[in-house]
């Protein structure tokens, strides 16, 4: 079985869903981690094919998905893992993107607000949306404690905590979709 498709699918998926005008006044707010922290990404905007320049410009937007729901059911509610551990997104059914990816967390490269030395010093508005996948070991234990920032990300993949999901590629952990995400990012609290 070829695990690219899975993240695959989430690319299309979400680019055919995000093609329409919005329907609703108010903005979804997804919590994000960045450095260890909760901010929230306030109304996210895909661009489905962005210029070579706004996609080469782009930091990264880490789209870490619980394989926990197999079956992409949408009456599981609320899921707690071994650890005590609960995803971010528990669930989020964003439009476009697969059932079975509602179980998931965001992990930003930076943000406002986290001080020039911080990462708001290399903070930029665009994201290009990069999936990733947790081996179901790895979250089954009793010890796991999602990934919170781009360092621990480093990390976990070199400990072997992610599915191969992109055969061949240099990084075979990680699958860009090819897409810019742009949108606002504040405190949680604000």
């Amino acid at each position: 079985m070829n695990r690219a498709l899975p993240a695959l699918s989430f690319a299309l998926l979400l680019a055919a869903a995000t093609a329409g005008p919005a329907a609703a006044a108010k903005p979804d707010i997804d919590p994000s981690y960045v450095d260890g922290r909760t901010v929230a990404m306030i109304g996210p905007h895909v661009i489905e094919h962005p210029s070579a320049g706004l996609y080469n410009r782009a930091e990264e937007l880490y789209f870490i998905v619980y394989p926990i729901n197999p079956d992409g059911r949408d009456d599981l509610g609320h899921l707690v893992l071994p650890s005590g551990a609960t995803p971010q997104c528990d669930p989020c059914f964003h439009p476009g993107v697969p059932l079975e990816f509602g179980y998931h967390d965001h992990v930003l490269t930076g943000a406002p607000g986290l001080g020039k030395l911080g990462t708001a010093g290399v903070f930029v508005a665009p994201w290009k949306i990069v999936v990733l996948m947790y081996d179901p070991a790895v979250i089954d234990s009793p010890h796991f404690a999602p990934v919170t920032s781009e360092a621990a990300l480093d990390a976990a993949e070199s400990a072997g905590w992610f599915l191969p999901i992109n055969d061949g590629a240099d990084n075979p952990f990680e699958l860009e979709t090819g897409q810019v995400l742009i949108c606002p990012i504040t405190s949680w609290k604000a």
